[in-house]
């Protein structure tokens, strides 16, 4: 089912959720293991396949493929998430892209959104431009199935693989926020796979964030933190991912980029703080299992949202702000 813009899409989805149609997607998992522990999580990156391979962590659906890094979940909450980090990223950045690609865009172009999730961005980018197509790329199925603007595709791919494109046959990659997802080497792959499909004289955009250095932390915040990124490097993911963008870029052989970095507010200020911190409470969920590990108070949901809360707060006062960065370059024509 296509429709022609994105308010019919996301309105036709509202009704159907009310009438009970659309509730969190029931995908059977493949995995034999279905209830498994939060130690998994832990585990070192190391088959995959069709993106419905799942398996249950205290009622939160975590992708199971061993050569996934994704360290959050994949369900509903997280896709709430990845809305509001999508807004809270718009507000700030004035826009959904800072790329020179507006008139190829209208004009009408081939664009991929790497690692979309729930299609966010990929569904206002489609019905912003819709003389333009668009495809989304997820390791799992976490987007619209039917649901969908009519110049929007899917496909469920591994980025650090290989992409479903022939190549020199893309004119706009856009990848956004996969440092839960990627590691060093991964992100290297990504980048290598974007280069080779993209046209000459085609543009890539990463954005990427450093929660290794907020600016303002309070002492509950950097106690948080500091557990937080620890985990994240226990899977080999880059904590600072947005600080290397540039020189990734770099490397994999695009020219004429340009890097800039914006200031998100958590839980004060703006709008965007607002959002941001929505964005930080659903995070603080789908960690719940991990930091649980390390302090089974947690497990106690009154203790557990005591202690988010607590962040939000010192947030509230001590005006804190983490760091995005935006880098685009070209490919050489």
């Amino acid at each position: 089912m296509v429709f022609s813009s994105l308010s019919e899409c996301f309105g036709r989805r509202k009704q159907l959720s009310q009438k009970g149609k659309i509730p969190d997607r029931k995908v059977e998992p493949i995995a034999t293991n279905i209830e498994r522990t939060s130690q998994d999580l832990l585990s070192p990156l190391s088959n995959s396949s069709d993106g419905k391979n799942f398996h249950l962590i205290d009622s939160r659906r975590f992708n199971n493929d061993q050569d996934v890094a994704y360290i959050l979940p994949n369900d509903n909450s997280e896709s709430d998430r990845l809305h509001f980090q999508h807004w809270a990223l718009k507000y700030v950045l004035e826009g959904l892209y800072k790329s020179p690609v507006t008139d190829l865009l209208e004009k009408g172009i081939t664009v991929v959104d790497a690692g979309c999730g729930p299609a966010t961005w990929t569904f206002e980018m489609a019905e912003t431009y819709p003389s333009s197509n668009f495809t989304g790329l997820d390791v799992s199925f976490v987007f619209p199935e039917t649901i969908r603007p009519a110049n929007v595709n899917f496909s469920i791919c591994n980025i650090a693989k290989v992409l479903p494109f022939e190549k020199e046959s893309i004119d706009f990659y856009h990848q956004r926020l996969l440092m839960a997802g990627l590691n060093e080497t991964d992100m290297k792959k990504s980048l290598k796979s974007a280069y080779e499909v993209l046209k000459p004289g085609g543009y890539i955009e990463l954005c990427e964030a450093n929660t290794e250095t907020l600016e303002n932390q309070g002492p509950v915040y950097k106690q948080y933190n500091s557990l937080v990124n620890s985990i994240f490097k226990k899977k080999g993911l880059i904590t600072d991912m947005g600080d290397h963008i540039e020189s990734f870029l770099e490397e994999s052989g695009f020219e004429n980029i340009h890097c800039e970095k914006f200031r998100l507010p958590i839980n004060h200020t703006n709008q965007a703080g607002k959002l941001m911190w929505g964005d930080f409470k659903e995070m603080g969920s789908s960690l719940k299992p991990v930091l649980t590990m390390v302090n089974p108070a947690y497990k106690d949901n009154d203790v557990y949202d005591k202690y988010i809360n607590a962040i939000g707060a010192e947030c509230a006062e001590y005006k804190t702000y983490i760091n995005f960065f935006i880098a685009y370059g070209q490919k050489p024509v």
